[in-house]
């Protein structure tokens, strides 16, 4: 993705447990507190969309339980997906 294809949010309030956490693994990634909150939002943002999708279903008349259940085993399914280890490589 180009500069040019990101957005902008110009403020974003955080407690103080939030902020001292972002900006400790901000220091242990030799980064800024703004570029380690922009990565973990993009990594995280395919459960979000998952999320928003699930809201408009349960919105839309759709079963709540079936609605979530099928939300937990996307997001789950996702987490074991990124988790998987080549085994090829392990003596």
């Amino acid at each position: 993705m180009s500069y040019q294809d990101k957005k902008k949010i110009a403020n974003i309030y955080l407690n103080p447990e939030t902020h001292a956490t972002l900006k400790a693994l901000a220091v242990h990634q030799e980064t800024t507190i703004q570029a380690t909150a922009a990565h973990w939002l993009e990594e995280i943002q395919p459960v979000m969309q998952e999320m928003v999708e699930a809201f408009d279903k349960i919105k839309g008349g759709q079963n709540t339980q079936k609605v979530l259940h099928n939300f937990m085993a996307k997001t789950l399914h996702m987490a074991a997906d990124s988790l998987e280890i080549d085994d090829s490589t392990e003596k």
